[in-house]
C-alpha cells in the first residue's frame, strides 16, 4: 500500500504541474498559471450556469428542472468517452517511463491503476466545470434538501468512471487490434477516427434514438435510466431519494472500476509489448542520401513526428475531417442539417438553403476559421519535444527559423483539408472570381494565423517533462489555452460576420476585411515570435 501511495503522489505531483505557480529563473518573475486557469475556469462555469438557468426558466414551470441535470450529465458522458478512446492509447500504453515503471517490483494492476487514475482525476477536473454550474443554477432555483447535496457530490465523483472505463476498453482494443499490423499508427488513427465519428453521428441523432425508447417507456426518468444507468440513477436520487439506491450507485461504479481494472490487468502486458515492437522488413534498396535546406528539413521531422503520434493526428485531425463532412452536408444534403437542428428544437423562421446560397462565401468563411482555430496543431509542438528540446536547440539555425517551420509544417498538415473543403462548396455554390480569390487566401493566412498563436503560447507555457503524448496534446495549459481561445474567435467571427452582413455591407468588403486584419495580426505575431519568441525558446530548458 505504500508503494502504491508514493507512485501515486510522484505520478499526480508530476501531472499537476499544470497548476504550479513557476518561477522564470532569467528574470526572477512568477508566472502564476494557477491564475489563469481559476481565471477561465469561472468564466466557464459561469458560461455554464447562465445557459442552465436560461433551460430552467421553461422547464421548472412543468415540473421537469432535473432535465437541465440529465443534459450536463450526457454531455458530459459523452465528452469523457470521447476522451478516453484516443487518449488512452497513448496514456496507459507506450508510455515514455514504461522501462521504469514496469521494472519495478509492483503488480502490473498497480501500474495500471496509477495511470487510469490519473486520467480519472483530470476527467473529474474537467467535468466539475461543467455539472457543478448546472446543480449550482438547480439548487437556486429549486426547493431542494441535503440529500440533493449528497448525491450531487457522489455524482461529481462517480459519474466519470462508466465512460472512462468504457473508453479506455475500446481503446485498448484499437491498440490490441493496430498493433498486429506493420503500419500500427496508421491503423490506429483510422479506427479511431472511426469510433469518433461513429459517437458523433449517433449523438448527433440522440432525439431520435431516446424518441424509440420513449415509445417503450412509462416515464422519462424510466427512459433515462434505460439510456444511460449513472444519469437515471442520479436522477432518481434527485427526484426521490433513497439510500439503498444511494448505496447501490456508489458500488455499481465502484465495481465497474475494480472489473475494468482486473480485465485490462490480464492482457495489459501483451498490448504493451506488441505496442513497442518494431518490426523491421529487409529488402534491398539503393539508397541515396539527399541534400535538403534546413527549413525543409525542420518541416519533414515536424510531419513526421506528427504522422507518429496518434494522439497528435486525432486531436488536430478530427476537427478538420469534421470541417470536410460539413461542407459535403451543405453541398450534398441541407435537409440534413435542419433535421439536426430541428431534433434540439431550434425552430428557423428562414428558408436556410436560400440563406446558404446567398451567403456561401462568408459560411464558408466562418467554417474555416473555426477548422483552423480549433486544429491547433503548434500548441503542442514545442512540449512533444521533450527532454529531446536541448538537442534541437543546440543546433546551429537560429531560434526563429525553428519556430517558423514549425508553424510552416502545421499549415502544410491543414490546407490539404480546409482546399478540399473549399473545393466542394466551390463546385455547389456560384462564388465569383475575387470571392474564390478571397477565400483562398483566408485558407492560407487563418491556418497560419491559428498557428502562430498556438507556438506563442507553447513556448510561454511548455511543458516539457510529460510521461506520454497524450499529457502534452491534452492536459497541458498552452493546449487549454489555445482550445478556449479558438473557441471565443470562432464565436466573435460569426458575431461580427453576421451584424457586418445584416447591416448591408457588401459580401466582398467582408471577406476581404476578414483577410486583411488577419494578416496584419499575422505580420504581429511573426514579429512578437522573432523578437520575444526566440528568447523564450532560448530560456526553455530541460
Amino acid at each position: 500500500m505504500g508503494k502504491l501511495f508514493s507512485l501515486l503522489k510522484a505520478s499526480m505531483t508530476d501531472g499537476m504541474q499544470i497548476f504550479r505557480i513557476s518561477k522564470n529563473s532569467a528574470k526572477g518573475k512568477k508566472s502564476n498559471q494557477t491564475g489563469l486557469l481559476i481565471a477561465i475556469a469561472a468564466l466557464i462555469g459561469f458560461s455554464i450556469w447562465v445557459y442552465a438557468d436560461k433551460l430552467l426558466d421553461s422547464l421548472t414551470d412543468v415540473g421537469a428542472g432535473f432535465v437541465v441535470l440529465t443534459l450536463f450529465v450526457i454531455i458530459t458522458s459523452v465528452l469523457t468517452l470521447v476522451e478516453g478512446i484516443y487518449k488512452s492509447g497513448d496514456l496507459l500504453f507506450n508510455c515514455r517511463d514504461d522501462d521504469l515503471m514496469l521494472s519495478l517490483p509492483i503488480k502490473k494492476s498497480t501500474v495500471l491503476f496509477i495511470r487510469v487514475f490519473k486520467l480519472y482525476v483530470f476527467e473529474l477536473l474537467y467535468n466539475s466545470l461543467f455539472l457543478i454550474p448546472a446543480m449550482i443554477a438547480y439548487a437556486i432555483r429549486t426547493d431542494v434538501s441535503w440529500t440533493f447535496y449528497l448525491s450531487s457530490l457522489a455524482a461529481i465523483l462517480l459519474l466519470p468512471i462508466v465512460p472512462i472505463v468504457i473508453g479506455c476498453i475500446i481503446g485498448g482494443v484499437i491498440v490490441g487490434v493496430s498493433s498486429r499490423f506493420r503500419l500500427k499508427n496508421l491503423v490506429q488513427i483510422i479506427v479511431t477516427m472511426a469510433f469518433l465519428l461513429g459517437i458523433f453521428i449517433v449523438f448527433s441523432n440522440i432525439n431520435s434514438v431516446i424518441a424509440g425508447i420513449a415509445a417503450n417507456a412509462t416515464s422519462i426518468n424510466d427512459v433515462i435510466t434505460r439510456l444511460y444507468y449513472p444519469a437515471g440513477a442520479y436522477i432518481g436520487m434527485v427526484t426521490n431519494f433513497s439510500i439503498i439506491n444511494f448505496l447501490i450507485f456508489i458500488a455499481v461504479h465502484i465495481a465497474i472500476f475494480g472489473v475494468m481494472l482486473l480485465v485490462l490487468s490480464k492482457i495489459y502486458y501483451k498490448i504493451n509489448s506488441r505496442a513497442k515492437t518494431i518490426k523491421i522488413h529487409t529488402h534491398k534498396t539503393a539508397y541515396k542520401i539527399k541534400r535538403r535546406s534546413v527549413i525543409h528539413a525542420i518541416i519533414a521531422k515536424e510531419f513526421n513526428k506528427f504522422i507518429n503520434t496518434p494522439v497528435f493526428v486525432i486531436n488536430a485531425g478530427f476537427g478538420l475531417v469534421l470541417f470536410v463532412v460539413a461542407c459535403v452536408l451543405v453541398n450534398v444534403n441541407l435537409d440534413s442539417i435542419t433535421s439536426f437542428l430541428q431534433n434540439y428544437d431550434v425552430e428557423l423562421d428562414f428558408n436556410l438553403a436560400e440563406i446558404v446560397k446567398q451567403f456561401a462565401p462568408a459560411i464558408l468563411f466562418c467554417l474555416i476559421v473555426m477548422a483552423s482555430v480549433m486544429s491547433s496543431i503548434t500548441s503542442s509542438m514545442i512540449s512533444l519535444e521533450g527532454r529531446a528540446f536541448n538537442i534541437l536547440k543546440s543546433i546551429p539555425v537560429k531560434p526563429t527559423t525553428i519556430i517558423i517551420s514549425k508553424v510552416l509544417a502545421a499549415v502544410l498538415v491543414m490546407l490539404p483539408f480546409i482546399l478540399i473543403g473549399d473545393l466542394i462548396m466551390f463546385a455547389k455554390f456560384d462564388f465569383n472570381l475575387l470571392e474564390i480569390i478571397l477565400i483562398l487566401l483566408a485558407s492560407i493566412v487563418l491556418p497560419l494565423l491559428a498557428e502562430l498563436i498556438g507556438i506563442a503560447l507553447n513556448l510561454k507555457y511548455p511543458k516539457m517533462n510529460a510521461e506520454n503524448d497524450a499529457e502534452v496534446v491534452k492536459q497541458s495549459i498552452s493546449t487549454l489555452i489555445a482550445t478556449f481561445l479558438g473557441m471565443g474567435i470562432t464565436a466573435l467571427t460569426i458575431f461580427i460576420v453576421a451584424q457586418t452582413l445584416s447591416s448591408g455591407a457588401p459580401l466582398d468588403l467582408v471577406l476581404g476585411g476578414g483577410v486583411v486584419v488577419s494578416i496584419l495580426i499575422c505580420t504581429g505575431l511573426i514579429i512578437y515570435v522573432d523578437k520575444i519568441g526566440t528568447k523564450k525558446f532560448l530560456q526553455i530548458n530541460v
